[in-house]
């Protein structure tokens, strides 16, 4: 007997699991998480380099975020100066539609 919609995507994902957990373990994933020659001495070290680089890329994505939130505010900043104070209208129209 089939079973119900919930247990069949249970079952999926836990087969993606599995899968996901085989790779780990054949070193298919971790491997690209190591660092390269120079950085890959010594072999304590490297742990600590990497936890390092991720600790970075995830510092350096929050700083672009930041950005793009600044950014946005300026935009928005930008709209209200040019509708309220200046009274230009902005319309936006369809390609090809007038």
């Amino acid at each position: 007997m089939a079973g119900t919609w919930l247990e069949e995507v249970g079952t999926q994902l836990w087969t993606v699991a599995e899968a996901f957990g085989k790779e780990i373990r054949g070193e298919g994933v971790i491997a690209l998480l190591r660092p390269v020659a120079p950085f890959n001495r010594p072999d304590f070290l490297a742990p600590a380099i990497t936890i390092g680089a991720l600790v970075a890329f995830l510092v350096l994505s929050g700083v672009a975020v930041g950005a793009l939130g600044a950014f946005l505010t300026a935009l928005l900043a930008l709209y209200l100066l040019l509708v309220e104070v200046f009274g230009i209208s902005v319309e936006l129209h369809p390609l090809g539609k007038r």
